[in-house]
């Protein structure tokens, strides 16, 4: 899975029948649990009506498209979640064992760092 940005929407007059009516989105990473590969941008399927500037959570492979209801569609990405906060435990960023990668610059806008035994702090990214 993958967290990231809705940074634009692809609009293609002709394309692969299963793709009928369904929103195609430009989403940049920030945040992705174990990457083979570094991206810019991926384009995924969106069914939950996200926009531009909003995080989101994407899916790859198979079950994204089980999201879109065929396992036929050419899909390698979908949109399964909008998100409304990010929280992050501040001790473990600095854990050099972490399978993710959160992408220098380019931070939830919504990101709150928790630390361990006490409550949730709002800080900016």
């Amino acid at each position: 899975m993958i967290l990231g940005r809705m940074v634009g929407t692809v609009w293609a007059t002709r394309k692969n029948p299963n793709l009928a009516r369904l929103k195609l989105a430009i989403v940049r990473p920030y945040f992705w649990y174990n990457p083979s590969h570094d991206v810019e941008h991926i384009v995924a399927v969106d069914q939950v009506g996200a926009d531009p500037g909003q995080d989101v959570l994407v899916c790859l492979g198979q079950p994204g498209r089980w999201q879109a209801g065929t396992s036929a569609a050419p899909i390698e990405a979908s949109v399964m979640a909008i998100v409304d906060r990010t929280e992050i435990d501040e001790e473990s960023v600095h854990d050099e064992q972490l399978p993710f990668v959160i992408r220098d610059g380019f931070k939830p806008g919504t990101l709150v760092w928790t630390h361990r035994g006490s409550q949730a702090e709002d800080r900016e990214a």
